[in-house]
């Protein structure tokens, strides 16, 4: 009897294990790439590039930043 539940215990760690190996590889794949951040020129706030305006060599946050900008000069 004691070596029948050795086996069992015995199986389900080896089950644990392997489960948990295989999601943490799925988590590894599907996740995004790191993105490059940028500075917005008027307000500082940090945002992905994706999501930035740029214009002139300056990232901005939005385009209310921007337009902001350009009639400040």
């Amino acid at each position: 009897m004691a070596r029948l539940l050795f086996w069992m215990l015995f199986a389900v760690l080896i089950y644990a294990v392997v489960k948990n190996r295989s999601a943490a590889g799925r988590v590894g794949r599907s996740a995004k790439p790191p993105e490059a951040m940028v500075s917005c020129a008027a307000c500082g706030l940090n945002v992905p590039q994706s999501e930035a305006v740029g214009h002139d060599g300056r990232w901005y946050c939005s385009k209310e930043h921007l337009e902001r900008t350009r009639a400040a000069h």
